[in-house]
């Protein structure tokens, strides 16, 4: 995020199978959500009207709300939701919009590509950011620059099966949203190009390769320097990220855990194992431990893997 040499922004981002967001949906003569919490249900309900002014259809459909990721913890929960209520309501009418269409119409990816491109295709994923002359000449997030249009995919990489990924999220903490999250950006940008360019180098030169020869400490080891940099650091820094340090350092000493890493302004955090040494059950139990002799906030733990396919879906009749 700089802008000097003509692109802003840019993200390294991965495709989880969990959390994620589950719907079943069928045809109905007006609007009907189901499952869920109340909440969720009224966020469905809004997203089913705006995705039909998209779609310019009468929005006419059933959902069931089966699986739902963690509002405001920096698992991607509004783009997946826009994408999976917009695919439905697509096949539902028999529009045949392609997924790229789908992403193109969501408004989505004003900032980040990886949320659309991980619903499309899922792995490992890598865009270019915009161009400052043709596309965005001021920094914001995405939900304050839905006129832009995506950034070039520049990669897309099956991730390793044999890698796990163990998260904690926690129960009262969340990330930056809205107006506080705008109002970081504009103070934390630009950002020095010398910063940029660290963390560029770290994920060309080694990350990367690190994930082609199958390396997964050094990969760990990556995605950790990168807290250390650039716009990582800045959000470690936030004040109100005071209380994940200790959940940092637990993750930092758990054995078999490979880095340590933020999810998007948090406050998810992250890291990897060898799912072919440790169960998943081992490697949330050490963790738990770890959290538990710290003190450290309430959370979840979950252990799953990536998902390299991207969105699904499947009738059930």
């Amino acid at each position: 995020m700089n802008g000097e040499i003509g692109r802003i922004d840019g993200s390294l981002g991965l495709s989880l199978e969990h959390p994620g967001v589950t719907l079943e949906f069928g045809a109905h003569k007006r609007t009907m959500v189901r499952g869920g919490t109340p909440s969720e249900r009224e966020l469905i309900a809004t997203e089913i009207v705006v995705a039909s002014e998209i779609l310019d259809v009468a929005p006419g459909i059933e959902i069931s709300i089966r699986q739902m990721i963690p509002p405001h913890q920096g698992l991607g929960s509004g783009t997946q939701i826009r994408l999976a209520v917009l695919s439905a309501l697509n096949h539902r009418f028999e529009l045949n919009h392609s997924p790229s269409e789908i992403g193109e119409m969501s408004t989505r990816g004003g900032t980040s590509g990886i949320g659309i491109n991980a619903f499309r295709c899922g792995g490992l994923l890598l865009d270019g950011g915009h161009s400052v002359s043709e596309q965005k000449n001021a920094f914001a997030p995405s939900r304050f620059a839905t006129e832009v249009g995506q950034p070039p995919l520049l990669m897309r990489s099956d991730f390793p099966t044999t890698w796990g990924i163990t998260l904690f999220i926690p129960s009262t903490h969340h990330g930056l949203s809205g107006q506080d999250e705008l109002d970081f950006m504009l103070a934390n940008t630009p950002l020095p190009l010398t910063e940029v360019q660290s963390a560029s180098h770290i994920i060309l030169m080694r990350l990367l390769p690190a994930l082609r020869e199958g390396d997964l400490e050094t990969f760990g080891s990556c995605v950790s320097a990168l807290q250390d940099v650039g716009w990582k650091r800045r959000h470690w820094l936030r004040a109100d990220n005071e209380p994940l340090q200790s959940v940092r350092r637990a993750f930092e000493s758990t054995a078999e855990l490979q880095g340590c890493g933020l999810s998007s302004t948090g406050a998810t955090i992250f890291g990897f194992y060898d799912a072919t040494k440790v169960t998943a059950n081992y490697m949330a139990k050490n963790l738990q431990n770890e959290l538990l002799e710290r003190d450290a906030i309430p959370g979840q733990v979950v252990c799953t893997r990536a998902n390299n396919c991207g969105m699904r879906m499947e009738s059930l009749t």
